[in-house]
């Protein structure tokens, strides 16, 4: 028997409300404005509303309208997520994991993203006030490709720190490093083409290659010596590897740094057997030395070093503000940037550009290492104090991550799992490469307003840790 109409108009509000579509304490359409746009009398809709007041799904306020319970379940993200099976891809693992990221309650180890704490809020919203005054114009025009002069001015002037010499015009704006790494890819190889990557490797590159049909070669990526170039030399002796993915300085997840004399022999590897580098650096700027590291691109005597970065690790995640150095491949670079996103949001490029010729940001970076350190001194002590025997700690000398190697018997997915129900998200090892590696590893940011809940929740996974040891 058929449901009446009012009664299936009730239950498809329900489930708007169930999947996050109406939050609690919001407003739902009006009675006529859901008349209108379900084609029903205004009748049928008071009774679908009275239905779900009936069950406590919304309620109404005299002369307000229609609201949603307070008491509903928020968002699908804070309902408990299953663990996810390793035969799933990697893509399925971090939708799930990028959705906890959202959720305040949870202890953040597993995201790369630094609190608000560790970025110059203030400042930027003092530059965006001050643009939206002045220039209000600015939200109504287009920066079309390659982007802002006065940000390309800024970002060349800084790569002057990194041992680089730029003009404005060897660099295009993109969105975010992750932008930039797909047109680094899409403008030197095709489907079915092999690269070679780092091993554990950031997971968007491994999103990457499933998009873009690529097969993927891993190099063994070392906590202490980074990629593994004998293993990269004997790959290109065996494959017509077209492209190496590299992070030079500050590696996600590792946290190692090339050493001069390996950045060298890569280049040449580059050019001996025919290879393209795109070198990512998002971390670059985030060493904890009083110099930063050199770029890759600095010592490109054969033009072989496509360059991605951006500001989302040390500026503004949200801003979704990076850039890319093409080489040889600026123009078909520029092409796909310009046909795939037309423009960049001209707010956030000015805001960006304006706070970096103000002399703020290097002020605001010193603050930022100096305690990104003195953070990963107190989660080692912490590890070391609480993990099970055979736990070992990557040693990074910038950035905000740490890898994690538990004893061979702990399976860090159950371990993400867990952890889950008490408020802690870690990012497990199998995100990090195309195979099944690294299952008894896990990425952990300390890019955290460190407190005493902090010290807890990695006691916390250490007692978890310890349990699945006894179990086993």
């Amino acid at each position: 028997m058929d449901l009446p109409l009012y009664e299936k108009i009730a239950n498809q509000i329900e489930q708007q409300i169930q999947e996050g579509i109406f939050l609690p304490g919001v407003k739902i359409p009006s009675v006529r404005k859901s008349s209108k746009q379900l084609e029903v009398s205004v009748a049928t809709v008071l009774q679908a509303y009275s239905l779900l007041e009936d069950r406590g799904v919304i309620k109404a306020r005299p002369q307000k309208g229609y609201f949603v319970q307070e008491n509903r379940l928020k968002l699908s993200t804070e309902l408990p997520l299953e663990t996810v099976k390793q035969e799933q891809s990697v893509h399925a693992l971090l939708h799930k994991l990028l959705h906890v990221s959202q959720d305040e309650n949870i202890v953040q180890f597993g995201a790369a993203i630094p609190k608000s704490h560790f970025l110059p809020i203030r400042q930027l919203q003092r530059s965006v006030g001050r643009l939206m005054r002045l220039e209000p114009e600015i939200c109504a025009e287009y920066e079309f490709t390659p982007g802002s002069l006065a940000l390309r001015r800024q970002i060349a002037i800084r790569m002057l720190d990194s041992g680089c010499q730029l003009q404005p015009n060897d660099i295009t704006i993109t969105l975010g490093c992750q932008n930039a790494l797909m047109l680094a890819l899409q403008a030197v190889t095709k489907a079915g083409d092999t690269i070679a990557i780092e091993s554990p490797a950031y997971h968007g590159v491994l999103q990457a290659i499933e998009v873009l049909k690529l097969n993927a070669i891993e190099i063994t990526c070392s906590t202490v010596t980074g990629l593994d170039l004998d293993q990269l030399e004997m790959a290109n002796q065996q494959q017509d590897i077209k492209a190496c993915i590299v992070t030079p300085n500050n590696q996600n997840p590792t946290g190692a740094t090339l050493s001069h004399q390996a950045r060298q022999r890569l280049i040449k590897q580059s050019n001996d057997h025919d290879f393209i580098i795109i070198e990512d650096d998002v971390y670059g700027e985030l060493s904890y030395q009083d110099k930063r590291e050199r770029a890759l691109k600095a010592d490109d005597v054969y033009n072989r070093v496509i360059y991605t970065s951006s500001f989302s690790k040390s500026i503004a995640p949200g801003f979704r503000i990076g850039w890319i150095i093409g080489g040889r491949f600026q123009a078909p670079i520029e092409h796909l940037a310009y046909v795939q996103s037309l423009a960049i949001p001209t707010l956030t490029q000015t805001a960006i550009a304006n706070f970096l010729e103000n002399g703020a940001y290097d002020r605001h970076l010193r603050k930022t290492r100096a305690t990104y350190q003195e953070n990963l001194a107190r989660c080692q002590e912490q590890i070391k104090a609480h993990f099970p025997e055979g736990t070992h700690t990557s040693t990074p000398k910038g950035g905000f991550l740490l890898w994690v190697s538990l004893p061979t018997d702990i399976d860090t997915m159950k371990l993400h799992a867990q952890a889950l129900e008490k408020n802690i998200g870690i990012l497990p090892g199998l995100a990090f490469s195309l195979h099944n590696q690294f299952g008894h590893h896990f990425r952990l940011n300390y890019a955290l307003n460190w407190d005493y809940n902090t010290d807890i929740a990695l006691k916390e996974l250490g007692k978890l840790c310890y349990q699945q040891v006894s179990k086993n």
